[in-house]
């Protein structure tokens, strides 16, 4: 004979997931202590990687105190992550994204062929319905933040777990972050 045991829903909060990461039923998406120290180079810590026979992916969490903007590429995807529940302020991280594909951007750029239209400069949101995205294979992007003090951003990327990043042709063009309105 069937037993039924009555379950009553509880709201998912930060307290309720430090609880079941307590007791080592979940693990929340936070850098450690050392990461959030930062260093001049920013910083990425692996939090796990899969085990090659179940299809290998990892979740990093990276720091980041890039000021320069020097896009790269992937040969797959990769997930994007921004919770912070650090009880930290970081400053602002922004995604540099180009708008189309890494050859046919490396084409305009040698051609002399690239305007602000073709790059877009996004201020990333953390704990916000935007906050996980998937930035696709191919496609020139790299994230940065402001110089001078403050926390530098830390996020989580899930992507295969020996994944190249290759340094896109920017063939003489530098971006830099305009400031204010």
């Amino acid at each position: 004979m069937n037993k039924n045991v009555a379950l009553k829903p509880i709201k998912g909060t930060q307290k309720v997931l430090d609880m079941l990461e307590k007791k080592k039923l979940i693990s929340c998406f936070r850098p450690s202590a050392e990461l959030l120290k930062g260093n001049k180079n920013g910083g990425v810590e692996t939090i796990y990687k899969t085990a090659p026979k179940y299809g290998t992916h990892k979740l990093i969490a990276v720091a980041k105190d890039t000021v320069e903007i020097k896009l790269t590429a992937h040969p797959d995807n990769e997930d994007v992550i921004l919770v912070n529940n650090t009880g930290k302020k970081f400053k602002p991280l922004y995604l540099i994204i180009a708008a189309f594909a890494q050859k046919q951007f490396e084409a305009r750029a040698r051609r002399r062929n690239i305007t602000a239209r073709d790059v877009f400069a996004v201020e990333l949101l953390y704990n916000n319905v935007s906050s996980a995205f998937t930035v696709l294979k191919g496609i020139p992007h790299c994230e940065v933040t402001i110089a001078g003090k403050g926390i530098n951003p830390v996020f989580f990327v899930t992507e295969p777990s020996d994944f190249a990043m290759d340094m896109v042709k920017q063939h003489g063009y530098s971006f830099i972050l305009r400031q204010g309105k």
